[in-house]
């Protein structure tokens, strides 16, 4: 388990540096003043650390690996291991969202206690408030960025091993079904060629070999409408794109490129949710159905991912409200409209 051990510590271990960098002072002004601040853009997936995400990739692949040549019901307890991680990134999450704001150019020096990274995770190199050490927007959005991959890929490993044990237990349910039709010598012909022409349903399985899929699906109208208000928010190429994922739930190639920030979009659906106009999911299967899907652009040179503990944390907890929602409900005539909202400054 020394791969599984490796890519937990990593996963849960920020390293922190020190950097001479010169910071903005004041919005709307050039001052900028030469600083020591904190730095984490090594730790991230963009600029000049793409080797980052290839190591905790491989980390992970190879810890999935661990997993595996286990019993199920040592699966079943590393399982609920990983899920404490997991809960410890939706804290995180929810602290985040707290204190974050795409306005601040610089932080108070106890941003990083006050989110409560070094109680929920490793934190190396972190000075004490009284230190010179600025934490800039820069450090902020790394923060983000850093968390958002490192609990992407603590997703991936946890699905990924639930989809295994889920596919073992059908093929053994599946096994034991085929024995109960060849408990007597009369039944091996007849059996044979069931399974020679597949006839095994599926409601013959036990029940707990049955999966139960929830996604959303939108209430008649409702999509047609979201579509025409994002009509400004994604650039044509994806446009068409869009329109199969929300009229036919066509999953497009690549995530589609909102231009604004992942709050925005994320109360989009939540408004649209909490007005009963999403339906047949619970919030976190939309959680789970928008966050591969897309990815934001904000006031960024890259796109950023989104995941479901970030999402979680800005639609199913009650952090603080987006200040620039994209659209509002209002029902007129017993017909629910979707409205663009108006755009507050930023």
């Amino acid at each position: 388990m020394q791969h599984l051990k490796e890519f937990l510590i990593r996963i849960q271990t920020f390293n922190l540096r020190v950097i001479d960098d010169d910071i903005q002072l004041e919005s709307g002004t050039n001052e900028k003043k030469h600083v020591k601040a904190y730095d984490l853009t090594y730790e991230t997936q963009y600029y000049d650390s793409f080797s980052y995400r290839s190591e905790l990739r491989i980390l992970k692949d190879m810890a999935f690996i661990d997993l595996m040549t286990l019993d199920k019901d040592r699966i079943l307890l590393q399982l609920a291991e990983l899920s404490k991680v997991r809960k410890r990134f939706k804290e995180f999450w929810g602290n985040y969202h707290q204190h974050y704001s795409e306005m601040n150019l610089v932080y108070h020096r106890s941003f990083i206690i006050t989110v409560r990274l070094e109680y929920l995770f490793i934190v190396n190199n972190l000075q004490s408030d009284s230190s010179d050490i600025e934490v800039t927007a820069k450090f902020a959005e790394d923060l983000g960025d850093s968390v958002k991959l490192r609990e992407k890929f603590l997703m991936e490993l946890i699905h990924d091993t639930e989809n295994s044990i889920k596919e073992k237990r059908e093929n053994f349910d599946l096994e034991k079904l085929i024995q109960a039709k060849l408990q007597s010598k009369e039944q091996i012909e007849t059996a044979e060629l069931e399974l020679s022409a597949a006839t095994i349903k599926p409601e013959e399985l036990p029940i707990s070999s049955k999966v139960i899929n929830r996604y959303p699906t939108f209430k008649e109208g409702v999509a047609l409408q979201l579509l025409d208000l994002f009509n400004g928010y994604f650039i044509p190429e994806d446009y068409p794109k869009l329109e199969k994922l929300l009229l036919t739930d066509i999953v497009p190639e690549r995530p589609l490129v909102f231009r604004g920030f992942a709050n925005q979009l994320a109360d989009a659906f939540k408004q649209l949710y909490d007005a009963n106009l999403i339906v047949g999911c619970l919030m976190v299967d939309l959680e789970k159905w928008i966050a591969p899907k897309f990815v934001y652009l904000a006031n960024q040179p890259e796109p950023k991912e989104l995941t479901e503990g970030y999402l979680n944390s800005l639609m199913s907890t009650k952090t603080r409200p987006c200040k620039s929602p994209i659209l509002k409900i209002e029902l007129k005539e017993d017909k629910f409209l979707i409205l663009p909202a108006a755009r507050n400054k930023r």
